[in-house]
């Protein structure tokens, strides 16, 4: 890999590559992701920031961005975390709705499925899982555990 000149780099040509970007100042990187992105940059955004979201740019452009169903899904957790943080005081289902979580407790297979406002079983939507797995077992457990969705080693 051929790098610029430091002069090249000290007039923020647009052409430098990705490693050179941390050789650039932060007044270097703002003119650079003038030029890149076609907007000024968050006055918030230190060096690091702007070289990475520079380069995010530019390997956009090159193998092309993420595919819409990413979009969406990435629009929808976003959306959530919003809400969340509004005061709605529940964390969010495991699992995408649809997701259908099976466990087998004592011979008998439990079948719960994953609804927007959290889960289905036996036909009562509950709020956690933990909930559930105390209603099949009798004593309390971690819900997300309970259905193998962590592992028994994870800190939690």
């Amino acid at each position: 890999m051929t790098r610029l000149p430091i002069s090249m780099l000290a007039r923020g040509e647009p052409d430098c590559e990705l490693a050179d970007l941390g050789h650039l100042s932060r007044s270097q990187l703002r003119d650079l992701w003038q030029k890149e992105v076609g907007e000024r940059a968050p006055g918030s955004f230190g060096r690091e920031l702007l070289a990475l979201g520079i380069a995010y740019v530019r390997q956009q452009r090159h193998y092309g961005g993420l595919r819409k169903a990413s979009v969406r899904e990435l629009d929808r957790l976003f959306g959530r975390m919003l809400a969340g943080s509004a005061g709605e005081g529940r964390a969010p289902p495991l699992g995408r709705p649809g997701t259908i979580l099976v466990r087998e407790w004592q011979g008998i297979t439990h079948h719960v499925t994953v609804v927007a406002d959290g889960y289905v079983w036996n036909g009562r939507t509950h709020s956690s899982l933990s909930g559930i797995a105390l209603a099949i077992t009798g004593t309390k457990w971690n819900g997300p555990r309970f259905f193998g969705l962590r592992e028994a080693n994870d800190g939690v």
